[in-house]
């Protein structure tokens, strides 16, 4: 397909399902997750010579299944559900409908996958994953950990270093964790790209420990304020 085909199918894609998104800023991954996991997503497969249709469709559905009153729990078969209708409605999807799958249903990193897994598929995931990087990654976390009442950090260890990180316990043992993503990344691209989010994560985690020692870091609420104000610059910045 030309590009401008594959762009147009995309934009129907994102038209069915953005009201999906939408709700889901209330824990982090709304619309601008999706758009930037679909903008890296095609950045990667040009890169490594993915067919750009199912890494985009794919980008654009991928949590989609997520919902305000569950978050997570069951989102990949509720996004394969979506992709299911849509492959129905649009031919250009229907010839892909297997590879669309695959990308959807393997693109979170933890996720363990049948090998060889497509590079389609491997683009999707790298670009998910780079999302949960870096300060987009801890906005996320820090945004499901509000959404679902869970405390910010251990009042002695608030950085995770001396325990093994309580994933349903703290907020801020969850952005530890984070740090074990990079080493999942499988394209060169990601790989590469990734070393800019580690040091945004490194960056903030530092900020993080010093206003908990002055006392200035009381909740989700300063702890959020901290990743807006670097994401801001970095913005300002370019």
């Amino acid at each position: 397909m030309l590009a401008a085909e594959v762009e147009a199918v995309h934009q129907r894609v994102w038209q069915a399902v953005c009201h999906h998104w939408e709700p889901n800023k209330i824990h982090g991954h709304g619309p601008d997750h999706a758009l930037r996991v679909y903008s890296m997503g095609l950045q990667l497969a040009a890169a490594e010579g993915a067919d750009p249709l199912v890494v985009g469709a794919a980008c654009y559905i991928h949590d989609a299944g997520m919902r305000p009153d569950v978050g997570r729990e069951g989102h990949i078969e509720r996004s394969l559900q979506m992709a299911s209708a849509l492959c129905e409605e649009m031919p250009e999807l229907a010839s892909v409908r297997d590879l669309l799958f695959t990308a959807i249903r393997y693109h979170e990193a933890e996720i363990a996958f049948p090998a060889p897994l497509p590079m389609e598929a491997a683009c999707v995931r790298d670009s998910d994953t780079l999302d949960r990087l870096g300060f987009t990654g801890i906005r996320m976390t820090l945004q499901y950990g509000v959404w679902i009442g869970r405390p910010l950090c251990h009042p002695t260890d608030p950085l995770c270093r001396e325990r093994t990180p309580d994933l349903s316990g703290f907020t801020m043992d969850y952005v530890r964790y984070l740090e074990s993503l990079p080493q999942r990344l499988m394209t060169t691209l990601a790989r590469s790209n990734s070393s800019a989010k580690q040091k945004q994560h490194e960056f903030y985690c530092s900020e993080f420990l010093s206003s908990f020692r002055q006392g200035r870091m009381r909740d989700h609420e300063d702890a959020l304020q901290l990743v807006a104000g670097h994401m801001q610059e970095k913005s300002r910045l370019g």
